[in-house]
């Protein structure tokens, strides 16, 4: 199989079997998403991970523990290879429902990789945040999704007072905690005040995605927030931020939509663009530095983007991320549709899984990209 990956702008890729280079010259960490089970109490409206396909072998084939620690080995040899350093996000379902998992926080933090956790509130008790710092849990984030009546509706009655009390627990034991919320227009309204509610709890970090129309969020396809809209959105987000952070709050809020560098473009607060026109410095982590795991070993290039790129134990990590036909066809950003044509290539490319969702397929544009173009003919 080829080892040279994508053309253009993707060249600081590997070109030979001899000499491999990992595209991560501005990144710290290379990260592995693992989805180590896909039970979970709560019942989410927009749950990406209950496609009709892959959510019944997950539950079935849940990998052994063994498989587990070999996935580790695995990860730490192809961060040795490429000379950078590894974080792995333990999630689900929830993770705290896969037996082990403790065992497996800790064998990862002994090999020197950052370990965080993508959760629920429901399982935490004071001992077992203890139990989960002492192993070396650097982060667990949490999501909520709007004030009680919303969150609750949207995830499970009770889940929004769970989170806050886990919210809190982690914050009594010493536990940086996150917070992410998934806006659409099922919740807009709320996402400000739930800025407001996480400022008072002392969170340590905030952010925001869009809901991704697959799975059982497909049901919110022709729902999505307009684009003008969501730069309105944006904006009234940045205002608040900014009035938080001048009245002392210390939470840190976060940029994860790509679109803010859009606005940041517009508002005139995005640094000079680099005359390196090659090199991927930011954006969407497609083919960059970032391979999910789930249940059943099935590898995946982002969890919101349904399309299977390899699978363990048959195949190695870095075999996957390297050689994969279907991962190297998804780095021909230069196929993209709209961004393609955009001076924010190298930095922005919106959510292809977004694209991928509402339009079924990766390259076209991302249906909340407000930026028009006179030659691209709109689809929406």
């Amino acid at each position: 199989m080829r080892e040279e990956v994508s053309t253009s702008i993707m060249e600081q890729y590997s070109k030979t079997q001899k000499q491999e280079a990992i595209p991560l010259r501005r990144r710290k960490f290379f990260t592995l998403q693992w989805h180590v089970t896909a039970k979970c109490f709560n019942n989410c409206a927009h749950c990406y991970l209950k496609d009709p396909e892959g959510y019944e072998s997950e539950i079935k084939n849940e990998l052994s523990l063994s498989d587990c620690f070999q996935i580790i080995d695995d990860f730490c040899t192809t961060l040795k290879i490429w000379n950078i350093r590894g974080r792995i996000n333990f999630t689900g379902g929830d993770p705290l429902l896969k037996d082990g998992v403790i065992e497996l926080i800790k064998y990862a933090k002994e090999r020197d990789i950052e370990v965080g956790i993508l959760g629920n509130g429901e399982l935490l008790t004071s001992q077992t945040a203890l139990i989960l710092k002492e192993a070396g849990v650097s982060r667990y984030q949490v999501s909520i999704d709007g004030l009680e009546e919303t969150h609750d509706r949207l995830r499970r009655k009770g889940s929004f007072r769970e989170t806050l009390r886990g919210l809190r627990i982690l914050k009594e034991v010493g536990i940086p905690s996150a917070v992410m919320f998934t806006v659409s227009k099922e919740n807009i309204k709320k996402l400000i005040p739930v800025i407001n509610l996480v400022a008072k709890e002392e969170v340590s970090i905030f952010d925001f995605a869009r809901l991704v129309p697959i799975g059982k969020g497909a049901q919110f396809k022709d729902e999505l927030i307009e684009p003008e809209e969501y730069r309105s959105l944006l904006l009234k987000v940045l205002e608040e931020y900014r009035h938080l952070k001048n009245n002392g709050c210390k939470t840190f809020f976060g940029r994860k939509d790509h679109l803010w560098k859009l606005l940041y473009k517009e508002l005139g607060l995005f640094p000079p663009l680099s005359i390196d026109k090659e090199t991927i410095f930011s954006g969407c982590s497609i083919g960059n530095h970032l391979i999910v795991i789930v249940a059943d070993g099935t590898v995946y290039s982002c969890r919101r983007l349904p399309i299977p790129i390899g699978k363990f134990p048959e195949q190695t990590l870095r075999e996957v991320f390297i050689k994969s036909e279907k991962l190297n066809e998804l780095r021909q950003i230069e196929k993209m549709e709209k961004c393609s044509h955009c001076e924010l290539l190298q930095y922005c490319r919106g959510c292809p899984a977004v694209a991928y969702g509402f339009y079924e397929s990766y390259f076209a544009p991302d249906p909340q990209c407000w930026k028009k173009y006179n030659n691209l003919k709109e689809k929406r």
